[in-house]
């Protein structure tokens, strides 16, 4: 493979979920986020609703029947539970992404044409989707759209620091991203905490996306949520602007349960339990 793919921005993190309504109703109400759209998709039978928490794009979605295993995201759900199932990626043609992904060796699933996902052992881990299409009235293809829209919420957020990912295969991680698709690496270190692990930061498209390798993978929390069923994503990590206040918010006003000792950066996190299976981290902006 001579060319990379071209990423122009990472579109959106998908979780999966059980209940559409409270899963959606969570990111407005702790988050801040705003819909601008929901869908229902009839050759995958889910439901999914669109909504920015500030500059970042998450699609809640859900199988309408889950027990229907003929269908690909309920059977993704039945396997990894409530929890982040993927980011999507934004090209200029999927056909041609999805021929040089298959090129470069890369297995690719669910190809619709313009949209495709690449599976988790072709990328380090990860279950990436691919598309060429925008979503449905996103706000971030108007001349006139400020992703600080949702900024002053309760929540705090001012923006998405990073997307957090746990591997044991650094090697396919970089061989993926910075090889066969044209992220840039800004930092490779090791970390100590919440465990000994390598760090790699990586700029794929307009977001920073960070891999996390711990140097035991049978011990500490990466090495217990390489132990589970997932697909790679470990936690969305935003920026708040008043931590205090966040802490207050969540925990006073919303009754959510706050840890920090697992957290991928110094901060604090919700406890995923408390939202829908997903973690959301938070650090000083």
């Amino acid at each position: 493979m001579t060319e990379r793919v071209a990423v122009s921005r990472i579109i959106h993190t998908i979780h999966a979920t059980t209940d559409i309504h409270r899963c959606r109703a969570l990111y407005q109400d702790a988050l801040g986020g705003l819909v601008f759209a929901e869908n229902y998709f009839p050759a995958e039978d889910r439901d999914a609703a669109l909504l920015y928490v500030t500059d970042h794009m998450v699609e809640p979605m859900a199988p309408r029947h889950p027990e229907d295993l003929t269908k690909p995201f309920a059977r993704q759900a039945a396997r990894i539970g409530q929890a982040f199932h993927s980011f999507e990626i934004k090209v200029a043609d999927g056909k041609a992404a999805s021929e040089a992904f298959r090129a470069a060796g890369c297995t690719v699933a669910s190809d619709y044409g313009v949209f495709f996902f690449v599976r988790p052992e072709s990328t380090g881990g990860v279950l990436l989707e691919v598309c060429e299409l925008s979503m449905p009235n996103d706000p971030w293809d108007r001349g006139n759209w400020n992703p600080r829209g949702g900024a002053g919420h309760a929540g705090r957020v001012t923006g998405l620091n990073h997307i957090a990912c746990v591997t044991a295969d650094m090697a396919s991680v970089l061989r993926f991203f910075t090889e066969v698709v044209d992220g840039e690496i800004l930092a490779d270190e090791r970390i100590l905490a919440p465990q000994s692990a390598r760090r790699v930061l990586l700029r794929v498209g307009d977001t920073q996306v960070a891999f996390l390798e711990p140097e035991d993978s049978g011990e500490g929390p990466f090495g217990a949520f390489l132990a589970k069923e997932q697909n790679g994503i470990y936690a969305l990590v935003w920026d708040v602007d008043d931590t205090d206040r966040a802490r207050a918010y969540f925990t006073e006003k919303l009754g959510l349960r706050l840890t920090s000792p697992h957290c991928a950066m110094s901060g604090l996190a919700i406890e995923p339990d408390d939202f829908r299976g997903a973690r959301h981290e938070f650090v000083s902006a």
